[in-house]
This record gives structure tokens, C-alpha cells and sequence, in this order.
């Protein structure tokens, strides 16, 4: 694509039952915004200037592409609506001819959040429109005013997530310029394109030879062969079986997933070193044969891994284009819709990578014994502690010959001091003073994923900077510092706040030191209340924007300290000391 295309952020509105639709677009490039309601003509002239650029949508290829392409080929959106929501009609269904209808989309979506979600967390307005989307007359000038504030308004807030997305749409960008694939390309998922460009084909038949996965000869195993023992037993290939054992003195888990393994309420500092295999899944199916058999050039696979490597030493920004083909194509192997679709490669994949690591941490456990601390293991990497800089290097020997060994490589990260609560659950800081942390306490946050900022920036303080979570907390008077972000799921009809109804999904709430103000309930089908979770027991609503908006004297901070200690305990046993305290002894 030589020329850079437009990119048009693009969403609908569609009232099916009087018969009404619009539609708010927005130039990403120039922010030029442009409405349509109900005119046919107007939206055909704006498609055919527009044929090559590319429409991006959240969730657009589920809802709004088809209300477009039945806009485009005379049919009645409304009705096309109707047969999407009300009669749950597969898209492609609703007529053939809609298929046919070239349109380059870009789909912008969260598996698990929807689009209000994010805009509660970027501290967005919230609030739905009050015009009832089965209105059966045709919506009054006013009622129009409100759809289409409401309709640019999710223009805008798309056009945000964009901008938090972008490097997915110049990774994906990057696939299609370098392999010099067809623009219609910008269509498919990620894994779809990895199948593509990878010439996968899936049989006309079912293998069925799930079972059959091999255990690669590369693995050398003594003192816990019986793992190993384990998954070559039929027996425990149901996939519903998991082993739970004690792996150089940490309780380990292995199953059909990563290995999980972790002490828990660790601290440690000093002679730590973490290793990651470096594209550890894509490898092992290079190295080991353990490629989908759907591919019929496999050495192309390789190329796509070694020009990866080339191109990440060089700051190449093509590496993050070739890293979604490599790893898209282990969960492509174990999608029954994608054609690298391989269960046995895919299983095999996932047992090997356990064991493989098992050898690593065997190999150190026999050389080290109780001179070394197994600290965690995770999906594609180990965590030691060791006594000196020269047990430090007899590691890294141990790592290099088992690398010879399994044609692994390994990349270390050299740790000053860790604090975990689990595997899930840790913050640690490098030598060179980057922080990493991960696990819902602890994560550094982002404006798409902003819940009780507060609370996190309190005990990654306290963790890292002795800094007390009184002070952390009582510094801030960012309202959206202490947001609850909340959701209704389902299984739920409503909220409840005091005897007031609220039939949001989303909303946010916060602490509130008011005697007038309320609990938040939820409610279930058979009108039981249940409290929503990590809710105090008075709450004040605020789901306007609050971007730069000050706390109001009723904001309880006492509750946000106080969840904050919860939390950090779960982090520190008795005799717990902080990151700061061996930043006082260097």
C-alpha cells in the first residue's frame, strides 16, 4: 500500500421498529467529523470517495458492517437490525449478496469488555441514551439531538481506543506490506492471517489424535521423571486431570496449560535472576517438529522466527508485525476454526514446554541443591535465587548447555529485589531500576484498564519506596484516581442504590463518608439483592466525566487506606520489609 490510507472511525445507530438509522463517522487523521441520518444518497457518496479507506469499529464486524453493506446494496437497515438482534440471525445469512461487498474494516474490541467499559475506566460519561431503542414512532427533533450526541459520543470514545491501539493496527499494517498480501487482508484476525500467510490448509477429515501428542527426546529428566511418567500414562490424557507435586521444595501444577509454580509471600533481593525463553512456543515448534501439519511450507515458519530475531537486535519495527504470526499460531493450533487447527500439535506444544523448563530447574536443583532458591516458574520462564556472582555464573553455563541441548535460547534478567505473593501476584526491580510487576494489586495500569488507580499506586509505593499508604492515598484529589469501576453482568437484572433503580451495565462508584448516601446492590432474577464486590458500604455515583475533576469532601479516603493495607498483606508475611529497605542498606 503505497499510499497511506484514510482511516474513518465509523458507528450506527439503528431504531428497527419506526424505521430509523444514522450513522456518525469520524477522519481519524484530520478529526473532521460528518453525521448522516436516514439519507441513503448521502452515505453512498461518502462509501464511493471512500471505497479504499478503512473503517474502523468497535466490535464492527459483528453489527455495523452489515448495516453498512445492506445501506450500500438497497436493503433496509432496519430490517437487517432486527434479524442480528431480535431473530440472533448469522450475518452472512441475511442475504449472500452482502458478502460480496468490498469493505477494508479494522475491528477494535476486548473479549471481555465492551465499549461503555472502556469508557468508564478512561473516566468518560457514561450515561446511555434515554431514547428506548424500540421506540415505535419516529424519534421527535429532540429525541434526534440525543441519538446523535450519543452516537458521536461513541465516535470520540472509539477514536480513543484507537489511539490506545494503534501499534495493533501498524503491526497488522506491517504483515500485509511485508508479505505483500492483498488489502482485503486488513479484514482477517490476526490468527487468520498467520494461516494465510503460513498456507494452512485443514484436512476434509477429523484426526482425532489428540491423545497421540509425543514427548520430545530432547528432555533429559531424573529426579522427576515421574512427571514426565505422568503424561505419557493414557490414562491422563482426558485433559481434565492435572498433576500437583513438589518441584525443588515449590508446589507446582502441570496440566494443559503453562507451568504455574511460585513460593508464596517471597521476598528476596540480590544474585536473582529471571530467564525467558525466547519465542518459547514458536521454537519448540520449529525446533521439535511440533508445527501444525496443516502448513505446507514449514521452513517458512523459521524464516518468520529468524527474521524476527534479526529485526528485534536491529530496532526494527517490522519485529512486532512478524511476532503476531509466531504467536498467533499456537492458539490457532487449538482453534477448530482456523486452519493451522492441529489439537495434537497444539497439546504437544503446551506438555513439552512444561517439561522442557522441568529440565532447566531439575539441572539447577541437582547442581545447587539448597545452595539456590527456586523462586517461581511460569509459561515460558524461571525465576532463581542465588548466593554469589559466581553461583550466578555457574547458572548461566547450566542455561547455556541446556540451550545447546533443546535449541532454546535464553534471555536473563538480572533482579536486585523481589516481593511476590504468588505466581500471579509479584513486583520486582531490575538491576538497571525498571520495575516490573504483575497481578491485579500491583499492575501498572492504563487508561483501558483504570479500576481503583489509587489503591495500586498505595502499595506499589509502599512496596518499592517505604512510601506509607496514608500518604500516597491522602495526596491525591483526582476524582479519577478513586474510581470503583463496576459491571451487571447477566446473570443480573439491575442495580439498586438506596430504593433507586439503575439499569446501567456499567457505572462507577466511589467511597463516601455521607450518612445520606447508600450501598450499591445488584439483583438477581428472583429479586434477591447480593452486594457487588469490593463496594463500601456507602457509595456515591458519579458516571459524568470526571477527567480533571476534584475529589469532593464527602470521599471517604479512610476506606481506600484500608483496602489498600488488605491487600498489601496478602503480599508480606510477619517480619515483612519492604523494596525500600535495601535501597537504605546500598
Amino acid at each position: 500500500m503505497e499510499k497511506e490510507k484514510r482511516r474513518i472511525i465509523i458507528d450506527f445507530e439503528v431504531l428497527s421498529k419506526c424505521g430509523f438509522w444514522m450513522c456518525c463517522m469520524k477522519d481519524y487523521k484530520t478529526q473532521r467529523e460528518h453525521i448522516i441520518i436516514n439519507n441513503r444518497d448521502e452515505f453512498l457518496r461518502v462509501y464511493n470517495k471512500n471505497r479504499d479507506s478503512i473503517w474502523v469499529g468497535y466490535n464492527i464486524k459483528g453489527y455495523d458492517q452489515w448495516i453498512m453493506k445492506s445501506i450500500i446494496a438497497g436493503l433496509d437497515p432496519c430490517k437487517t437490525s432486527d434479524k442480528l438482534i431480535e431473530s440472533n440471525i448469522s450475518p452472512w445469512k441475511i442475504d449472500r449478496s452482502l458478502n460480496n461487498i468490498p469493505i477494508y474494516l479494522f475491528e477494535l474490541n476486548d473479549n471481555y469488555r465492551s465499549l461503555k467499559e472502556l469508557e468508564l475506566f478512561m473516566g468518560e460519561d457514561i450515561r446511555e441514551s434515554s431514547v428506548p431503542f424500540d421506540l415505535e414512532t419516529y424519534p421527535t427533533e429532540l429525541e434526534i439531538k440525543e441519538l446523535t450526541s450519543y452516537c458521536l459520543h461513541d465516535v470520540r470514545m472509539t477514536c480513543k481506543v484507537f489511539e490506545q491501539n494503534y501499534y495493533k493496527y501498524e503491526a497488522q499494517l506491517g504483515l500485509i506490506e511485508y508479505f505483500k498480501l492483498d488489502e482485503s487482508m486488513f479484514n482477517k484476525t490476526e490468527a487468520q492471517l498467520s494461516s494465510i500467510i503460513l498456507g494452512a490448509k485443514k484436512p476434509n477429515y477429523e484426526r482425532n489424535d489428540e491423545v497421540d501428542f509425543e514427548i520430545i527426546d530432547k528432555i533429559e529428566l531424573s529426579k522427576y521423571i515421574d512427571i514426565k511418567k505422568w503424561y505419557e500414562n493414557y490414562n491422563n490424557r482426558d485433559f481434565k486431570k492435572y498433576l500437583r507435586t513438589n518441584v525443588y521444595e515449590v508446589e507446582t501444577d502441570f496440566g494443559w496449560g503453562g507451568l504455574h509454580s511460585a513460593r508464596k509471600k517471597y521476598k528476596g533481593e540480590e544474585f536473582i535472576v529471571n530467564s525467558d525463553v525466547s519465542s518459547f512456543y514458536p521454537s519448540i515448534m520449529i525446533e521439535h517438529n511440533l508445527l501444525s501439519r496443516n502448513i505446507s511450507n514449514p521452513s517458512k515458519f523459521k524464516e518468520i522466527r529468524n527474521n524476527r530475531f534479526k529485526f528485534k537486535r536491529e530496532k526494527n519495527p517490522v519485529e512486532k508485525s512478524l511476532k503476531l504470526v509466531l504467536n498467533s499460531a499456537y492458539g490457532a493450533c487449538l482453534d477448530s476454526n482456523n486452519e493451522l487447527y492441529d489439537r495434537k500439535q497444539g497439546i504437544g506444544i503446551c506438555v513439552n514446554g512444561q517439561l522442557l523448563l522441568l529440565d532447566l530447574i531439575e539441572k539447577v536443583e541437582l547442581e545447587f541443591g539448597d545452595k539456590a532458591i527456586f523462586i517461581q516458574g511460569n509459561t515460558d520462564g524461571v525465576m532463581f535465587k542465588f548466593n554469589s556472582k559466581e553461583d550466578i555464573q555457574r547458572y548461566l553455563e547450566i542455561c547455556k548447555q541446556w540451550s545447546a541441548r533443546t535449541n532454546m535460547e535464553l534471555e536473563h534478567d538480572f533482579i536486585k529485589k523481589i516481593i511476590q505473593k504468588d505466581v500471579n501476584n509479584y513486583v520486582y526491580v531490575k538491576e538497571d531500576g525498571s520495575i516490573k510487576s504483575k497481578g491485579a494489586y500491583v499492575k501498572k495500569l492504563s487508561l483501558l484498564d483504570n479500576d481503583l488507580p489509587i489503591v495500586n499506586k498505595a502499595i506499589i509505593e509502599k512496596l518499592i519506596n517505604n512510601v506509607e499508604i496514608e500518604k500516597t492515598i491522602n495526596s491525591s484529589d483526582n476524582l479519577i484516581d478513586f474510581q470503583k469501576c463496576i459491571k451487571i453482568t447477566g446473570k443480573y437484572s439491575h442495580a439498586i442504590y438506596g430504593e433507586e433503580e439503575i439499569r446501567l451495565k456499567v457505572m462507577r462508584v466511589f467511597a463516601s463518608n455521607d450518612s445520606r448516601d447508600s450501598s450499591i446492590m445488584k439483583i438477581k432474577s428472583d429479586k434477591t439483592k447480593e452486594k457487588i464486590s469490593y463496594t463500601p458500604s456507602r457509595v456515591f455515583i458519579d458516571n459524568n466525566i470526571i477527567i480533571n475533576k476534584k475529589i469532593p469532601q464527602k470521599l471517604d479516603k479512610v476506606w481506600y487506606i484500608n483496602l489498600a493495607k488488605d491487600r498489601l498483606e496478602s503480599f508480606q508475611p510477619e517480619d515483612s520489609y519492604t523494596l525500600f529497605d535495601f535501597f537504605k542498606m546500598t
